[in-house]
């Protein structure tokens, strides 16, 4: 289940990365459990003992997050240490800004077009449902890092890596 978790979210992301994605993942609950890579060793595994397997999956879980956290801290710190650094030039200091301000700007150029120019003499729109959710995502992402995610407020546990297991 990990595996194929692993690989639709690796096709999202990438179509056809799926199954590289699905097979780290796999490989990844396999070593907190201590078996082998394969989908028997750890359904066996986690029949054998079902407390333990919860137990050892929890803590890739907080692994994982705390990997997750670490990672945009750095890209934080980071970009704090060039605003802060003394022999940083103009444009390394507002690198971030002009690359949010292109993309929203080509993203709201490319709506315009889509709404106000015809592409095609018969008006075949095949490619514009599947580059506005590309557009949507890039200004989600900018909108994200400069002003911060918010998780859904739909449960006030936290949404973790094996909720989103147990609910495909």
């Amino acid at each position: 289940m990990v595996q194929v978790a692993g690989a639709a979210a690796g096709n999202a992301v990438v179509p056809g990365a799926g199954g590289l994605v699905g097979a780290a993942l796999g490989k990844r609950v396999a070593d907190a459990l201590g078996t082998e890579a394969t989908p028997q060793a750890v359904v066996s595994q986690v029949q054998t003992d079902p407390e333990a397997a919860k137990a050892k999956l929890r803590e890739l879980d907080i692994e994982l997050t705390r990997l997750y956290l670490q990672d945009q801290q750095d890209a934080r710190a980071m970009q704090i240490a060039t605003l802060q650094a003394d022999n940083a030039g103009w444009l390394a200091r507002n690198f971030v800004y002009l690359l949010g301000t292109l993309v929203i700007v080509a993203v709201f150029a490319y709506i315009g077009a889509v709404t106000f120019v015809e592409l095609t003499p018969t008006g075949e729109r095949y490619a514009d449902i599947a580059v506005t959710g590309i557009a949507a995502g890039l200004v989600s992402s900018v909108m994200g890092f400069f002003l911060g995610s918010r998780q859904r407020q739909e449960s006030r546990a936290p949404r973790t890596f094996m909720d989103a297991i147990r609910t495909k």
